[in-house]
């Protein structure tokens, strides 16, 4: 007798085209309470990494600001927002995303009125298949529809991996600190395992090492080693610190390999280990911390200030001594050496450009 044929297996139902996509996430009181008491009673932090935006300079918080850091939606989503008449202020409606809110202040949305939140800081294993998108008209997996039942308020992830990629993802509502994550100015290094389905010999893992060019900008590993090798494949660790769109499998590209598999293993000083696939988890406030410390002791974030134009946080470039410095140094024995050559230089007066002569090429001087 023949074995009888197993039926096929029946495939989700595919949403047809023009379908106006999943929409938002519904969630329930219940379920929003659960989230809650989950994160109150870890160690999570509840406080921001960096001191809310305040009126205490008299200037106030540009309202788009503030809807977001009260996890209403983005910046961008809440300018819309107010542009739709969606905002109230002290009963008028206002359409300004730049009105400076004050304290005191009522503000509602859609008639509701906005209240503060606490900040919430999750780590979160992405499955492959799964956007990082918020799109309400995506008819694929995103990673709301994960999560949201299980946080509090509205969390977004910190970065992207792109849907063939897996691994770990930040959440969290605190824009600060999605800036020093992401952010190339912070340097926050990021670890990638990569498959690809062939072998790759030493010499042709040094050639990645030196980088590649990818849309005028040259991009090079922070490090690169061969930690496992088949007859068939090749699994290469890889480091990064910086965030550009999909980088790793275009750098890999560039040298003529395509990546099968892609995983993000760490983050800063956060690692997969204990993490499943789909599995979300708060950050601890040591965790919280020591990923902070790593966004300020590496690359140019050191410090931290606030633009005066935007009123958003930004790192301090470093101030370059000026030329006078520059041209000129101290010995030992205290005295004062020129570094530079005089160079030719132009001075008008009246109108009539002029010429120094100086001794920075030979035969200045010579008629």
């Amino acid at each position: 007798m023949k074995p009888k044929k197993k039926p096929p297996k029946k495939r989700g139902k595919r949403l047809p085209a023009g379908h106006q996509g999943r929409g938002e996430p519904k969630v329930s009181t219940g379920e929003r309470r659960n989230a809650f008491g989950l994160v109150a009673s870890s160690d999570s932090p509840d406080q921001a990494v960096l001191p809310q935006a305040d009126d205490s300079d008299g200037r106030g918080v540009r309202l788009n600001r503030w809807l977001a850091e009260r996890g209403v939606a983005s910046r961008r989503a809440c300018d819309a927002l107010v542009q739709e008449a969606g905002v109230e202020v002290n009963g008028d409606i206002m359409m300004e995303p730049g009105y400076r809110v004050m304290h005191g202040d009522v503000v509602k949305v859609n008639g509701a009125q906005v209240k503060d939140v606490r900040r919430l800081y999750y780590l979160f294993y992405k499955p492959r298949g799964v956007l990082c998108t918020a799109e309400k008209r995506e008819t694929r997996p995103r990673v709301g529809d994960l999560i949201d039942h299980l946080v509090p308020s509205r969390v977004y992830p910190v970065g992207r991996l792109d849907e063939d990629s897996e691994g770990l993802l930040l959440l969290t509502n605190d824009g600060d600190f999605a800036h020093m994550m992401m952010h190339p100015s912070f340097s926050v290094p990021k670890t990638y395992v990569a498959m690809i389905p062939m072998q790759m010999t030493h010499a042709e893992a040094a050639s990645l090492r030196q980088g590649a060019w990818v849309d005028g900008v040259k991009i090079v590993p922070e490090s690169l080693k061969i930690v496992r090798k088949t007859r068939a494949a090749t699994m290469i660790e890889v480091v990064i610190k910086e965030g550009r769109n999909r980088e790793v499998r275009r750098l890999f590209a560039r040298h003529g390999f395509g990546v099968k598999r892609l995983k993000r293993v760490r983050i800063g000083t956060l690692g997969v280990k204990g993490l499943r696939r789909g599995g979300l988890r708060p950050l601890t406030r040591s965790e919280r911390d020591e990923l902070v410390s790593v966004a300020k002791d590496t690359g140019r974030g050191a410090e931290v200030e606030i633009d005066a134009k935007t009123g958003e946080y930004k790192p301090v470039r470093k101030k370059f001594a000026s030329r006078k410095k520059m041209m000129t140094r101290k010995r030992s024995d205290g005295q004062v050496k020129p570094m530079l050559k005089k160079k030719i230089m132009t001075r008008k007066k009246k109108g009539v450009a002029k010429k120094k002569v100086g001794s920075g090429r030979r035969g200045a001087g010579r008629k």
